[in-house]
């Protein structure tokens, strides 16, 4: 009977960023004894639960061999304008959905000219990163938008027993994105867009189509995420949600997916979500000023982004 040996060096390279997750939750709760406390980790979860929706629509958009550097100002913009409308006195619910409808409406604006004009997502999403933003602004002349019920609160403050609604709308969601992933032909269509285009369009997938309705799903998550951060602080914020984007392609990446497409799981972006918030609180709690957070958190994505790269030729 054949045995595999194991193969260390493979095994290394596999797991390398949940090695070093590992050892920074040991290096952590050593270093500070608030780390490894129910009340610290729960507000870890809690942290992460809101970008980790937005961080499903990008995991997507990479998978399928795009990028959107634009998800940020969209939650933003999405934010501004359920508070604005709710501040006009419409209901609730009309508000949340006009949010909704919003971000759906700017992912297929995306989509739409990536695919339909053959154009680089990069460019496209870098510029609409911009514009999103200056909008919120403009709608709200830089200030936030204030004064919503307290009831709207709850829909982010409450809880089912002594879970957290934002982590259970976490669950819901990545349970429903992860079906639709292995088990539908869209998700494999998806896969199968980023893998390879041309084999993809020669089985028959329509790869605007499939571009297009990945960006407007993105969107729809987005406008959730701004609902959820508008009730969160009850208020609408146009400065809110400011580089999430670099936050959720780092998630995706340091949970193994590829940044060429065609590879990638939510799983391991939630993995990569929770590093990366580990690595926020971690900083927080050990004293390190915010510029060097900003310095610290750049170099994992670089490290990230290169263990990807050598992961990617060892496969090849």
């Amino acid at each position: 009977m054949e045995t595999k040996s194991f193969d260390l060096k493979k095994f290394l390279m596999k797991y390398v960023m949940y090695l070093f997750l590992i050892l920074m939750c040991i290096v952590l709760t050593i270093a500070s004894d608030k780390f490894l406390t129910l009340t610290n980790l729960m507000t870890i979860i809690k942290q992460i639960s809101i970008q980790s929706i937005v961080a499903i629509g990008m995991t997507m958009i990479i998978i399928s061999g795009n990028i959107d550097l634009s998800v940020g100002s969209l939650v933003a913009l999405c934010s501004v304008s359920c508070a604005m409308l709710m501040n006009k006195g419409l209901p609730t619910i009309i508000a949340v959905l006009a949010a909704v409808i919003i971000g759906a409406f700017a992912g297929f604006i995306t989509g739409g000219v990536t695919a339909k004009l053959k154009l680089h997502s990069f460019l496209v999403t870098l510029a609409l990163m911009t514009a999103l933003r200056g909008l919120a602004q403009t709608l709200t002349n830089g200030r936030p938008v204030a004064g919503l019920p307290s009831s709207f609160g709850k829909v982010a403050s409450g809880t089912v027993g002594p879970v957290p609604l934002l982590v259970i709308y976490m669950i819901v969601l990545y349970a429903i994105f992860m079906y639709v992933m292995k088990y539908t032909a869209f998700g494999r269509s998806i896969y199968a867009v980023g893998s390879n285009q041309e084999s993809a369009r020669l089985s028959g997938i329509n790869i605007e189509k499939v571009k297009t309705l990945v960006f407007i799903l993105s969107g729809a998550l987005c406008g959730i995420a701004g609902v959820l951060l508008t009730a969160k602080v009850r208020s609408g914020d146009p400065t809110c949600a400011n580089a999430w984007e670099m936050d959720t392609i780092a998630g995706a990446i340091i949970g193994g997916t590829d940044m060429n497409g065609g590879e990638g799981k939510l799983g391991g972006t939630i993995i990569g979500l929770l590093f990366v918030g580990i690595l926020a609180n971690g900083m927080v709690l050990l004293g390190v000023s915010a510029y060097m957070q900003s310095v610290i958190k750049g170099l994992v994505i670089f490290m990230a982004v290169i263990i990807n790269s050598i992961q990617k030729r060892s496969q090849g």
